[in-house]
């Protein structure tokens, strides 16, 4: 199966009971109503609808488990910190202790937006074809680096990634993360910019795979060998 490691991410638990309406007043998709063994994934937003962090946010019962891009730990972490007060919310790093690994490619019997533990393994399965695998570092589940097949693979099925599509100075409009934008949940930081632009439907862009020759290379913000990802106006 083809099995990249997430070797630049970390991984955090948050434990209390807030930590679903506290995640959800930070982040663009609609995180307060999630099951235990349910997955999502969702942008957390500064106050200018900015992306501090595209996370990946597994329910596990008395605690969540949150995958980022190791970049961004610490800005993501200065921003949410502060704004804990008296809210029932712990955050413990658990990176150094555990291995993430991404199936892609591949379809597997665990329903999509769901999370199940086997064998040590915590499988999240975001889409049919992508699943998020989390193994302590005793289990050894790494994969193979993050190589070219990964990024082939995202060009295809057209999914935006750290450094490449994500990053600080985009918002999630602007970037190829507009599913992960929920259109009628509550008050989020950023909300009213991102409300703005649907409802003038401007500054809001698509992330399209075309060929190699038909774009310029200013343009393509992921290089295949003979496609590219590119991210284009509405």
């Amino acid at each position: 199966m083809p099995k990249a490691a997430f070797s630049d991410c970390y991984v955090t638990i948050w434990r209390g009971g807030d930590c679903l309406t506290f995640l959800d007043g930070l982040s663009s998709n609609q995180i307060v109503n999630l099951k235990e063994n349910q997955v999502i994934q969702s942008s957390i937003l500064d106050k200018n609808a900015k992306i501090i962090d595209f996370v990946t946010i597994l329910h596990l019962g008395g605690f969540l488990a949150i995958v980022g891009h190791e970049n961004n730990f610490q800005t993501m972490l200065d921003f949410v910190t502060p704004k804990i007060l008296q809210s029932d919310v712990s955050i413990t790093d658990i990176t150094k202790l555990n291995d993430v690994a991404i199936i892609f490619d591949e379809d597997n019997s665990i329903p999509i937006s769901t999370c199940q533990t086997i064998d040590e393994v915590t499988y999240a399965r975001i889409r049919p074809n992508l699943t998020y695998c989390i193994a302590g570092k005793k289990v050894n589940f790494g994969g193979d680096k993050m190589g070219d097949d990964f990024h082939e693979w995202r060009i295809t099925n057209l999914i935006p990634w750290y450094e490449y599509e994500i990053n600080s100075k985009s918002i999630p409009y602007s970037c190829g993360l507009n599913q992960y934008v929920h259109d009628s949940k509550g008050c989020f930081t950023g909300q009213e910019i991102l409300t703005r632009m649907r409802t003038r439907n401007r500054g809001i862009k698509i992330l399209k795979c075309i060929m190699n020759s038909d774009v310029t290379k200013e343009k393509v913000t992921t290089k295949g060998l003979e496609k590219s990802l590119v991210i284009v106006n509405q």
